[in-house]
């Protein structure tokens, strides 16, 4: 007997399949090196295209949690308690964390309204001197700092009331609520040691970080984010996908 399990929820229905075969693998009902469910069995079990089916494990690759292997079938990846992302994504840190099992956890650390510098205004395409919100979080894992985030967001346009929540929780989050959320990000990775970054008793000795270098845009492709993020070394790990 088949027991089909339809799939609730506002999200694409690829996201919504994505978000229950994550849960099911970080549960431990499927664990490392077993082999997932068919796309035959996921089509009929959770009553989704077969497109839907592939697009959902696509997501999970691109993640580390699973192996496709064309001809074989997709195979839960060995990724040990590490939190990691695929660097060809463009999701929520908090929410990443949360997804390989971890209690994600922000301090803010400072927020202001401030004109913007002469790099943040070409980076953000707009007039140096305008007035953007700059913010700096730290980003925690069970309560460990994994990430330093230095995020400046212009103001014109922005919610007045959205603004002072900016940094307090999930970036992405908030800049949803104000119907800016980012479709897509420009970003350049570089390994850096600078002691002058980070803050507080959780800032590591020595300051090793990788930082990840963002401008996030908009589906109408105006920028509404400047992210200077510095991954603690050792405490996040990215994937890089190969595609042939």
């Amino acid at each position: 007997m088949t027991v089909s399990t339809p799939l609730g929820g506002r999200t694409s229905l690829s996201r919504r399949l994505a978000e229950e075969l994550r849960s099911r693998i970080m549960s431990g009902e499927f664990a490392p090196g077993a082999r997932l469910p068919s796309e035959a069995e996921l089509v009929r079990r959770y009553q989704v295209s077969r497109v839907t089916v592939r697009t959902a494990l696509r997501t999970l690759e691109a993640q580390g949690l699973v192996d496709v292997r064309h001809g074989s079938g997709s195979f839960v990846s060995d990724f040990g308690a590490g939190i990691r992302a695929g660097l060809q994504e463009l999701r929520s840190i908090s929410e990443t964390i949360r997804e390989m099992g971890h209690e994600p956890g922000m301090e803010r650390h400072s927020a202001i309204r401030r004109p913007a510098t002469v790099v943040e205004a070409g980076k953000l395409g707009i007039g140096a001197g305008a007035g953007v919100f700059a913010v700096e979080r730290m980003i925690l894992a069970d309560g460990q700092a994994v990430a330093f985030s230095y995020d400046v967001i212009p103001l014109a346009g922005f919610p007045p009331e959205l603004v002072d929540q900016l940094g307090t929780g999930s970036l992405f989050a908030t800049l949803a609520e104000a119907g800016t959320m980012p479709a897509r990000a420009l970003a350049e990775v570089h390994a850096i040691s600078d002691e002058t970054i980070g803050w507080g008793p959780q800032r590591p000795d020595p300051g090793l970080y990788v930082l990840l270098d963002q401008v996030h845009f908009s589906r109408r492709g105006s920028a509404v984010a400047y992210c200077r993020t510095y991954f603690v070394e050792g405490r996040f790990q990215f994937v890089v996908l190969r595609t042939n």
